[in-house]
C-alpha cells in the first residue's frame, strides 16, 4: 500500500488529509494504514501534521524542517532530511503560527531580489510545549506583563488566558502551557508558580523547569518511599538469607565529594597471595524498588538523578538516596558486591557477584585521601590508611594495563561553581581530579566490565553500555585541526582506527603542546569529535574505555540502568532465573526503557551545564569593564570564544574585529586581509563588555 499512498499524493499536489487518503485508497482497515503511513514517516518519504495532513516530502516540493527563532521575530529553517543543507531564511511574515524548535512543513521560494527564503506551511510538531516566564510590570506601569525566559519567544505578546486564577505579582517566575502562536501572540495558560526571579536559588529551579526536569515527587512516589522505609536491623530474615555472604566485617570504605549524600559505592582491597583481591560493594536499590512500583515508575521517568550547582534534583526520594540505600558510614545497609581477583599485574583473574550485608567503616573524602597520597597526613583508622596504600598499588596496576589496551585517558577539567547559603555564586574554579578520582573511577569501570562480561557470556536479554567509534569524517576534522598544531599522527586509514591508536595520537599532543591549556583544548576538541555513548540491548562494546563488554553497575541510587542491572543481575545469577517468558519480558522491557534514559541523561547534562552557564554570566556580572587574560578555546564564522583561567568563557563577536575577515572551516581559523589570525590555543587579552543574565552570555572585546 505505500507506493499506491505516495502515487495518490503526487497525483494530489503532493498534499491530502488521512481522512480523503482513506476515502481515495477505499481503506477499510485503518491499522494498516496508520501503519504503512509511520513506515513511510520514519524514512523521511512523507511527514503528518498536527491538523493531520500527509505531505509527500521525496521529489516534492514541501520539505520538513525544524525551526530556530531569533528574538527579532525571523527564523532559520534546519532541514531534516537533508543535514548538511544550508539553513533557510524566515521572513517573520512567513511563520505561520510556528515557534522555535517546532516541526514544520515548508516551502522554498524566491522575493523580487532573487533571495531564497523559507515559507512555514503548518506544524508538524511542536516540540516546546511549556514555557518558563517571568511576572514583570508592563511600560506604563498599569499591567503585569509574562516574559519568557526562552529569547526566541521575546517577540510575541504572551496572553495568559487563566491569570485571574494567580494572584501575580512582579518578579514572580512561573511554568506555563504554550496554547496557541497566533498573530504575534501567544496565548499560554499559567500551570506552576517556581519562585522568585531576585532569588539565585529559584533562578536556577527555574532552568530545571525549563528542561522540563520533576523538581518534586508525587504523592504516590513519597507515599511508596515511606512503605519501604524499613531499617536493616529490622529484616531479621533479609539478614540471614545473607549471612554467608556477609561483609559486616570487612574493612569497606566510601569515597566521594564532601558534600556528596547519594553514597552507592564502596571498595574494599586486600593483598593475597598471588595478587590482589577487590570488593566493589553497591547499594542494593532493587531490593526497595520493585518493578512497576510507584517508585519505579517515577525512577524510569527521571532516569537518572540531576546535578546543579546548588542542590541535587535525585531519581529517588530523598529518604531513599540520603538514607535508607546511601551507604552512610557504622549502618547496616544491603548491597550487591562484585569481588574480583586480579593477579600481581593487575591482569583480571575471576568475579563473582553476591548479595550481602555491609557496614562502612569510614566515609571518606577526595581530598583526604588525595592528602594521604600526597603527604601521607592521615588521622582516622591506621587501618584505613594500610587499606588505601594497597587500594592504590592495585589501581595503578590496572591503570597501566587499561592505558596499554587504549583506555582514552581525556584530561579534561570541568567548571566548579562555588556558592554561598543562599546560592549566590561566589567564585568559579577549575575541578581539580586527583589520585583518589582516578583510583575510584579505575574501580567501577573493572566491576562494570565484570558484570557486563558475567552476563554476556550466558547470552542473556542484559542492558549494555554502548561507546561507537567516532565517525571517520569527524576524526578528519580533528586530525586537521592537531596537524594545524604542528602534530603528524601518521595515521592514513581512519575506518581502521582503534582506541590505542588514539591514544598514541593523545601521547603525541602531551608530548609536544607544552601549554597545559592548548593541551586540554586539543583533549576536549576529541571529545567533541567522539560519539555519545548510548544504553542499549546488543553489546557493540565501549570505545572510550577499551571495553570488549560493559555496562552501569554502580550508581542505582542515581541511575535507572544500573538498577536494571542490579535487578538482571539477582535474576540470572543469583536466582538463576532463566524462564522463556522472563527473558522476552526483559528483552521487552529493555528496548523500552534504553530510549528512555538515553533522552533524560542528555536532558540532564544540557541542563547542568546550563545552570554552570548561569552561574558564570552571573558571576562576571559585577566586573564588566575588566580587563582579563585568556585562551581562544574554539573559532566560529560567527567570532571565537575565550576561555579564562576560572572555566569561564565567552564570546568575542565577529562584529567588533573589524571587516573582511575569512573563516576556514576545516582549520577552524579566522583570519583578517592582514593574515592576522585567531585559532584554538592563541592567549589574548580581553575586556568585558557584557555580562547579560537574560540573555545568559558574556561577551568580550579584544585589548589592542
Amino acid at each position: 500500500m505505500k507506493e499506491t499512498i505516495i502515487q495518490t499524493l503526487k497525483s494530489n499536489d503532493f498534499k491530502i488529509s488521512i481522512e480523503d487518503l482513506a476515502q481515495k485508497l477505499k481503506v477499510k482497515d485503518l491499522f494498516e494504514l496508520n501503519q504503512d503511513l509511520d513506515s513511510l514517516i520514519h524514512d523521511f518519504k512523507i511527514i503528518k501534521t498536527q491538523n493531520q495532513n500527509i505531505y509527500l516530502l521525496e521529489n516534492s516540493k514541501y520539505k520538513a524542517g525544524t525551526l530556530k527563532m531569533n528574538p527579532k521575530g525571523f527564523g532559520f529553517v534546519n532541514d531534516l532530511t537533508q543535514l548538511d543543507a544550508d539553513d533557510f531564511f524566515v521572513p517573520p511574515t512567513m511563520t505561520n503560527g510556528a515557534i522555535g524548535s517546532d516541526v514544520i512543513v515548508y516551502q522554498v521560494s524566491k522575493g523580487r531580489d532573487d533571495k531564497i527564503f523559507a515559507e512555514i506551511i503548518e506544524i508538524a510538531e511542536r516540540t516546546k510545549e511549556m514555557v518558563i516566564g517571568e511576572i514583570v510590570k508592563s511600560r506604563d506601569g498599569q499591567f503585569l506583563d509574562f516574559i519568557p525566559t526562552d529569547l526566541s519567544l521575546s517577540n510575541f505578546r504572551v496572553v495568559m488566558v487563566n491569570k485571574r486564577d494567580f494572584e501575580l505579582k512582579p518578579n514572580m517566575l512561573f511554568k506555563a502551557k504554550i496554547l496557541e502562536a497566533k498573530d504575534r501572540k501567544l496565548f499560554v495558560r499559567l500551570k506552576k508558580m517556581i519562585g522568585d526571579s531576585t532569588k539565585a536559588a529559584d533562578r536556577i529551579l527555574s532552568i530545571a523547569e525549563e528542561f522540563n526536569i520533576k523538581t518534586e515527587f508525587g504523592y504516590k512516589t513519597i507515599k511508596n518511599a515511606e512503605e519501604v522505609n524499613i531499617p536493616v536491623i529490622k529484616e531479621q530474615d533479609e539478614i540471614k538469607r545473607r549471612e554467608k555472604t556477609s561483609l559486616i566485617d570487612t574493612m569497606l570504605v566510601t569515597i566521594d565529594g564532601s558534600d556528596s549524600k547519594d553514597l552507592d559505592d564502596s571498595i574494599y582491597v586486600e593483598k593475597v597471595k598471588d595478587g590482589y583481591k577487590l570488593i566493589v560493594a553497591i547499594a542494593d536499590v532493587s531490593h526497595y524498588v520493585k518493578p512497576r512500583s510507584p517508585l519505579d515508575n517515577e525512577a524510569l521517568l527521571r532516569g537518572n538523578s540531576t546535578y546543579l550547582a546548588n542542590k541535587v534534583l535525585p531519581m529517588l526520594p530523598k529518604i531513599l538516596s540520603d538514607d535508607l540505600c546511601s551507604l552512610n558510614p557504622n549502618t547496616e545497609k544491603f548491597a550487591l558486591a562484585c569481588e574480583m581477583m586480579f593477579d600481581q599485574n593487575g591482569n583480571l583473574i575471576s568475579k563473582k557477584v553476591y548479595e550481602t550485608i555491609m557496614i562502612s567503616k569510614a566515609r571518606l573524602t577526595y581530598s583526604e585521601v588525595n592528602e594521604y597520597f600526597a603527604n601521607k597526613h592521615w588521622t582516622k583508622q591506621p587501618e584505613v590508611a594500610q587499606m588505601l596504600d594497597v587500594a592504590k598499588e592495585l589501581y595503578l596496576a590496572i591503570a597501566k594495563i587499561k592505558a596499554a589496551n587504549g583506555m582514552i585517558n581525556l584530561d579534561v577539567r570541568e567548571a566548579k561553581v562555588v556558592m554561598d547559603k543562599d546560592s549566590n555564586v561566589l567564585e568559579i574554579k577549575a575541578r581539580e581530579t586527583g589520585e583518589s578520582e582516578k583510583l575510584i573511577e579505575n574501580f567501577m569501570v573493572s566491576a562494570n566490565e565484570a558484570v557486563a562480561e558475567l552476563i554476556f557470556e550466558k547470552e542473556l536479554p542484559f542492558i549494555y553500555r554502548n561507546h561507537q567509534k567516532p565517525e571517520e569524517s569527524s576524526l578528519v576534522e580533528w586530525y586537521a585541526t592537531i596537524k594545524s598544531f604542528g602534530i603528524d599522527p601518521k595515521l592514513t586509514n581512519l575506518e581502521m582506527i582503534d582506541p590505542k591508536n588514539l591514544n598514541k595520537t593523545l601521547m603525541q599532543i602531551d608530548n609536544q603542546i607544552s601549554d597545559p591549556i592548548s593541551n586540554e583544548l586539543l583533549h576536549l576538541s576529541l571529545l567533541r569529535h567522539m560519539e555519545k555513548a548510548k544504553y542499549g540491548l546488543e553489546n557493540v562494546g565501549h570505545f572510550g574505555l577499551a571495553s570488549k563488554c560493559y555496562t552501569h553497575f554502580t550508581s542505582p541510587i542515581r541511575r535507572y540502568s544500573d538498577l536494571m542491572v542490579h535487578r538482571y543481575l539477582k535474576q540470572y545469577i543469583i536466582q538463576n532465573e532463566k524462564r522463556d517468558f522472563i527473558l522476552q519480558s526483559n528483552q521487552e522491557f529493555i528496548n523500552k526503557a534504553c530510549p528512555i534514559i538515553n533522552e533524560t541523561e542528555i536532558t540532564s547534562v544540557d541542563c547542568e551545564r546550563e545552570v554552570v552557564k548561569v552561574c558564570m554570566v552571573e558571576y562576571l556580572s559585577d566586573k564588566v569593564g575588566r580587563v582579563f587574560d585568556g585562551t581562544i578555546s574554539i573559532a566560529l564564522k560567527f567570532g571565537f570564544f575565550v576561555q579564562l583561567e576560572n572555566m569561564v568563557e565567552g564570546l568575542v563577536h565577529i562584529s567588533t574585529l573589524g571587516d573582511g575577515l575569512v573563516y576556514d572551516e576545516k582549520l577552524q581559523t579566522l583570519t583578517k586581509p592582514d593574515n592576522t589570525f585567531y585559532r584554538m590555543g592563541q592567549k589574548v587579552k580581553i575586556k568585558l563588555v557584557g555580562a547579560d543574565i537574560k540573555k545568559r552570555t558574556i561577551d568580550f572585546e579584544l585589548v589592542k
